[in-house]
């Protein structure tokens, strides 16, 4: 056992030490920092007002289109051809013409201007207009506005009130937090899981191993070098919990505070530079902001957070297992590709599986392949985010602790053989006669 800690020292510290290590364990809280700062600073500064002439032939349609925060609209009588000649002279970004329409067949809207709108301007714009046109065909057929009125703003809403002990969060975020897990798990496992090959391959093709060997044995080494590296992935992982959690908070209290300071009109923005709209604009977004924070505190975050870290544990190792397995039994790069497929192939049919499960997390295949190892690892992760039962996590979780002994037990029979081989292509087929021939 002393030698196995020695080994797990070794792999971990060479490699926390190193300046990529910390960059890259840096790089993702602040990059999602960076986000965040990014599109607060695009909304804050959007002062740009779009100005439109409109030139209402109908003379229905021009009163109905109302200004936004970025749209301002001016009705005018001149001529089509005056207005497309003198647009810009007057100080306007284009001419917005609708011309007769027939309520039935209302073409003919055109957009005149050296600039293309932009997709929202667009969307709002014909949007005010159809509003419009179906209010007229309303009234030919003797709706009154009120009922209209009324009718349009009906709403419907589900609330979602979990049993038996499952998340009542959001769908919606349920769904986005859990397929990041899963994603996550996907990456982190072929990394680190990559990392353990081409650690095993450096050390046989420079003939380090031969020199290892001789003071431990082939299982001691390969434990040891999955463990070491391993713990790298969970020292890495935890240093993003706690500092995501700090920019959380940070976010939250920044929000908080914000909006205080706009209700008791302690912050003027208007007298920064900023105009009345940019301040709406802000606070929208900050009231987003604290929702989708307080939506987040309803996801089943512990739970998350554990099933993350033990999925990642015992995949890990199962995955590592074999990678270090391809990685005794291959002499240079280039031979690695026909026999790392094999291992990889049921991590990209997890992903297929994650994809097919996104809108029924609790199908049947959804259930089934959160309880089988190969697939567990990133499957059940994603489940996790909309409650799963405890007998079913228990269940996946012994499973995949015995899928994960089984791996590292066959791949340690593959690993004392491979290890010390030079000079040979291995196949599949010679690698399956080792596993039979160490079971003799």
């Amino acid at each position: 056992m002393h030698k196995i800690w020695l080994i797990i020292q070794r792999e971990y510290l060479s490699r926390v030490k190193k300046k990529s290590f910390i960059i890259t364990t840096l790089l993702v809280p602040i990059g999602f920092l960076l986000l965040f700062a990014v599109q607060f600073i695009l909304i804050a500064f959007n002062a740009d007002t779009l100005r439109i002439v409109v030139k209402d032939d109908s003379g229905k349609f021009a009163q109905r289109i109302k200004d936004t925060e970025t749209l301002y609209f001016k009705k005018s009588d001149d001529t089509l051809n005056l207005l497309k000649l003198n647009y810009r002279q007057e100080g306007y970004d284009g001419v917005l013409y609708i011309p007769q329409l027939n309520v039935d067949n209302p073409n003919g809207i055109t957009y005149y201007s050296d600039k293309l709108l932009g997709l929202s301007a667009k969307s709002y714009i014909q949007t005010e207009i159809k509003d419009e046109l179906r209010k007229l065909k309303l009234s030919e057929l003797g709706v009154d506005d009120k009922v209209y009125n009324q009718v349009q703003k009906l709403q419907v809403e589900i609330s979602e009130e979990a049993t038996g002990g499952g998340s009542s969060a959001n769908t919606g975020l349920a769904t986005a937090a859990g397929f990041i897990m899963g994603f996550l798990m996907y990456m982190v496992i072929f990394i680190y899981g990559a990392m353990v090959m081409r650690g095993v391959m450096e050390e046989k093709t420079n003939r380090i191993v031969e020199v290892i060997l001789s003071s431990v044995r082939p299982f001691q080494l390969m434990l040891g070098k999955i463990v070491g590296i391993g713990a790298v992935g969970l020292t890495q992982f935890l240093i993003w919990v706690v500092l995501m959690a700090f920019i959380n908070l940070g976010l939250g209290v920044f929000a908080g505070g914000y909006l205080s300071n706009m209700q008791g009109g302690g912050m003027g923005l208007g007298s920064g530079g900023f105009n009345a709209g940019n301040e709406q604009q802000m606070e929208q977004a900050l009231f987003i902001a604290q929702s989708m924070q307080s939506q987040i505190e309803s996801l089943p975050m512990a739970t998350m957070v554990f099933g993350f870290l033990f999925y990642f544990l015992f995949g890990y190792i199962m995955y590592a297992a074999l990678f270090a397995a391809v990685g005794s039994a291959v002499n240079d790069e280039s031979e690695t590709q026909s026999l790392t497929f094999p291992v990889s192939l049921p991590i990209i049919i997890s992903i297929f599986i994650l994809s097919a499960i996104m809108e029924a997390p609790n199908s049947g295949l959804a259930f089934w392949s959160s309880l089988i190892p190969l697939f567990s690892p990133i499957i059940m992760p994603f489940r996790i985010a909309f409650g799963v039962p405890w007998t079913q996590l228990l269940v996946s979780m012994a499973l995949l602790v015995l899928g994960a002994l089984a791996m590292v037990w066959l791949a340690a029979k593959i690993y004392r053989t491979g290890i010390l081989m030079y000079g040979k292509k291995v196949t599949l087929t010679e690698i399956g006669r080792w596993l039979f021939r160490s079971a003799a």
